[in-house]
């Protein structure tokens, strides 16, 4: 027995001495572990920034003296505290040797005071850093708190208080707004007047009226029977009060189903917002849904216009608008079968149209044609004054998506969504002359593209004989063009002269010119040549005078066009006056 007593006396010390120095380490243990995992996160910081300014070194120096004299000012509590954790654990093994169990433990006890409590303690440490934080977080709750102290008008109607509002635009609109609901479409209440004033007054974090709360204000204070409801307004225009609407809502639907065709991305909509207001009305502006759903589905009769085109006369106009000469005449009192009508005048008729206007938009897609350029080159083989189309000018094709609205049929407006060319425009050229022109040649024409000059000159004559195909006489191979004796007559198109003939039974005298495009022109009869075999000419140069040589019976030049010699062609088909 005493021996198992002495066993358990010399144990106990040595139980009580491993504990003391656990707790030590372990304290100890934690504060090196968290120091190295803050120098090593340090570090880490420093060599990244290092690496960022490698190569400059003016600011990498001073920078990384600059964060470690930071490092060391966060780091440097941890290490008094490491410091003072290695000079408690000496004390308490130092009072554990000399005074035994109860010594140490006292020892310990101190030193947590210390280390909580002392100078450089917890506490003391941690308050000197929270104050300044708390500081700053409560002068900036103080200062969003005085910026959230907000400021209205305190607003008072004939004398008594009604609340805040943010200025005095909201009265404004909730006095409208009560004006419209007591003297709502067909009523005949007096406008009430309000008197309003006005006081700044602070009112912390407190709301304002909106204009809606304020108008309902606005209606208690009537001496008046009041209910809520639903009021209803078309546009601005208030109609009426409902208790419930769900039936007007399902016939304003049906009136609108009634222009819907199902097309893609089509839209049809009343031109003015219906809307529904739920507040404070009088009594007496309540109607029933019947009478809403009567008034909005219902037809009115407006005044339109005829505008008289081209052509029309008072009985066409009855025509085409299915009404009497007595029907027209008491819409327009000067109208009667004898009235004498101008294009552009306006006739006014009758219309039925619907109470509501809907607009119907649809997405359409066409093409449209985008109009071709014009470019000019100058052309010294054309005489100044003349202009020849090089090539014809084409439109080219654009595809467009577009949203087309229409009120009764009619459009009002179109909004371009998209547009792809398809065939891009072919560029008009236009050859303009810069040879200089002499006195006799033909005045200035502008001649379209595969075309030739007219080859009389004066007035130009008169075609009195065309070709067989187009309804002359038999076996005739051109044209006859009648002038006056002496008339100039002009190269079509520039050419050759390959054939200057005096004296032909048939022909009388005539010529000959081959053109650069492989057709030929003929010109038979002439009072006289002014050209020769061999010559180049321009177009609207003067090669003879119209006479009647050969076989004809007045004076007239025949004009024929071939390809090659034996081919003819229509010289109506390339002349540019015809």
């Amino acid at each position: 027995m005493t021996i198992t007593d002495n066993k358990r006396q010399t144990e106990r010390p040595a139980v009580k001495k491993t504990l003391y120095d656990a707790v030590a380490n372990m304290g100890e243990l934690f504060f090196e572990a968290l120091l190295a995992i803050l120098i090593l996160f340090w570090h880490g910081i420093l060599t990244v920034i290092a690496a960022i300014l490698r190569g400059y070194d003016r600011v990498k120096f001073p920078l990384k003296r600059l964060l470690r004299k930071i490092g060391d000012f966060f780091k440097s509590p941890f290490l008094r505290y490491v410091k003072a954790m290695k000079m408690g654990s000496a004390e308490v093994a130092k009072a554990r040797e000399e005074k035994g169990a109860f010594g140490a433990a006292l020892a310990w006890i101190k030193f947590i005071w210390r280390l909580v409590f002392g100078k450089r303690g917890w506490i003391v440490t941690i308050a000197n850093w929270a104050l300044p934080i708390c500081s700053c977080v409560f002068l900036f709750n103080i200062v969003t708190y005085a910026n959230n102290q907000n400021y209205a008008l305190k607003l008072t109607v004939n004398g008594d208080f009604i609340g805040f509002i943010s200025n005095e635009t909201i009265f404004t609109d909730a006095e409208k707004m009560v004006q419209k609901r007591i003297n709502y479409t067909g009523s005949n209440t007096e406008i009430i007047t309000f008197e309003p004033s006005y006081e700044v007054d602070l009112i912390g974090t407190g709301s304002t009226l909106t204009n809606y709360q304020l108008t309902d204000k606005l209606l208690e204070m009537l001496d008046a029977d009041i209910e809520h409801g639903y009021g209803l307004y078309v546009g601005d225009a208030y109609y009426g009060t409902l208790l419930e609407h769900d039936r007007v809502d399902a016939a304003l639907n049906a009136l609108l189903d009634a222009y819907r065709t199902g097309e893609d991305k089509e839209r049809v909509e009343f031109d003015r917002d219906i809307t529904y207001t739920y507040g404070l009305y009088l009594s007496d502006s309540f109607v029933t849904e019947d009478e809403i759903i009567r008034q909005l589905t219902s037809k009115r009769e407006v005044a339109s216009y005829y505008t008289v085109v081209d052509g029309d006369s008072p009985s066409l106009v009855c025509d085409k608008l299915d009404m009497t000469y007595e029907e027209l005449g008491r819409l327009n009192p000067d109208f009667n079968e004898d009235t004498e009508l101008h294009t552009g005048d306006q006739i006014q008729i009758t219309t039925d149209v619907p109470y509501l206007t809907i607009i119907i938009t649809r997405e359409e897609r066409y093409n449209e044609p985008i109009p071709y350029s014009t470019s000019y080159i100058d052309d010294s083989t054309l005489y100044a004054g003349n202009t020849y189309d090089d090539t014809d000018g084409v439109d080219g094709v654009r595809f467009v998506v577009a949203n087309v609205s229409y009120i009764n049929s009619n459009e009002i407006s179109r909004q371009v969504l998209s547009r792809t060319t398809v065939t891009p425009p072919v560029t008009k050229v236009v050859a303009v002359g810069t040879k200089p022109k002499p006195d006799t040649a033909a005045p200035g024409q502008s001649i379209a593209n595969g075309k030739m000059l007219w080859p009389v000159g004066g007035d130009g004559g008169t075609i009195t004989e065309l070709i067989e195909a187009d309804g002359g006489y038999s076996g005739h191979k051109g044209i006859d063009i009648a002038a006056g004796y002496g008339t100039p007559i002009y190269a079509a198109e520039k050419g050759v002269v390959v054939s200057c003939y005096w004296g032909d039974y048939s022909r009388g005298n005539y010529i000959v010119i081959q053109h650069d495009n492989g057709l030929q022109t003929y010109y038979y009869h002439c009072s006289d040549l002014d050209t020769y075999v061999g010559e180049y000419v321009t177009a609207g140069d003067m090669i003879g005078r119209v006479g009647m040589t050969g076989w004809a019976t007045g004076n007239h030049l025949h004009f024929e066009v071939r390809l090659g010699e034996n081919i003819i062609l229509n010289p109506i088909d390339y002349l540019q006056r015809y």
